[in-house]
Formats: C-alpha cells, structure tokens, sequence
C-alpha cells in the first residue's frame, strides 16, 4: 500500500466496439472481446510515482518573450510579474500584434479607451502596452480588495459586470474560462 492506496485501485477504462456502424457501444467494462478501441486510465502508481520524481512544471519567466518590460510594470504597479506574464499569456500568448474583434489589441490586449485612459501613445509599443495594462490591473485589484478572482473577471468583462453579479464572477462563459486559465498560467510562472 503506497500513500493509503490499495494495490487493486480501480480504473475508468473506457472500451468501445466499433465493429457495428449503425450501433456504436460504449463500456467501463469488457463484456466480450469484440471491442475494438480501448482507451485505458493511467496506471495510479507510474502516475504517483512520475509525480514524485517529474520536474515540477513552473516555467521561468525569465525565458518569457517581454520579460524586461513586465518587470519594470510590475515594479511600477507591485504586481507579481508572474501574474502580468500569466495575463499575457491568456490575452494575446505573447503576440504583440493580436487584436480581437472587439478592438482590443496587443500584448494585454487594451481596449482603446482603457489604453487612453492609461496614457497609451503608441498602439505598437509593448512597454506602453504591458505597464497600461499592469495599472489598470492594480486599479481592478484596488477597487476588488485584492480579490484576484474578482479582478480578473473585470479585467476580461469589465468592471461594471462582477457589480451587476453582486461582487461575483460574471456567468459568462468566456469569463468563467478565463479566470481559472489566468490562475494555471500564474501557478506555472510563480
């Protein structure tokens, strides 16, 4: 027995039969040997085992495209460089010349009037995108107490929504994916 398991833990083994085109079965368990597609859970142990002695997945940031320019906004808002680098990362993977549809653009993907707001002179200049974007963070973590949750759910759909849903993250489903994908990309680069 290792870490409380038992040696016979159970699987989620997922077996398909797909000799039939008009009836396609799906079982956890082999009723006969006719199934033709087996898709099996990973063994408990190797995956314990890989988890104790795998390199844990925390990326340097050091390494990250803007690095420099993250750390002089992260410095000018005291905000976590990581946490600049994880918005980054879910806004726009790094590519300064994304734009969306509705008209934000760059690296923090600013809406023009937020990139006014924050004295954006050059649509093109990362350094004036990231620290634009780093100040209106901090204006969101002030104005949410900290809350990094609520401030990233106004960072994606705005302010004005998380106080519509009464202080909560808006049910959007662009925003209830955003929030948790910040946060994996903010672990990663902690």
């Amino acid at each position: 027995m290792v870490g409380g398991l038992a040696s016979n833990a159970a699987s989620a083994d997922v077996l398909i039969n797909l000799d039939n085109a008009e009836e396609v079965s799906i079982s956890n368990t082999q009723i006969d040997a006719h199934y033709t597609l087996k898709i099996e859970e990973p063994d408990t142990y190797a995956t314990l085992n890989k988890a104790v002695t795998k390199p844990s997945n925390t990326i340097n940031i050091k390494q990250l495209p803007y690095n420099d320019e993250v750390l002089i906004a992260a410095k000018q808002t005291t905000i976590d460089p990581a946490l600049i680098h994880a918005v980054i990362a879910v806004e726009s993977k790094h590519n300064a010349k994304a734009r969306s549809l509705k008209g934000a653009y760059g690296l923090m993907q600013l809406m023009p009037a937020t990139a006014q707001r924050f004295n954006v002179r050059d649509k093109q200049n990362t350094k004036q995108n990231i620290l634009a974007g780093a100040q209106y963070l901090r204006e969101l973590l002030t104005a949410f107490n900290g809350d990094i949750n609520l401030s990233l759910a106004a960072y994606n759909a705005g302010p004005g929504a998380v106080y519509k849903y009464g202080g909560h993250i808006p049910p959007y489903k662009e925003t209830l994916e955003y929030v948790p994908k910040v946060l994996r990309f903010y672990r990663q680069y902690s």
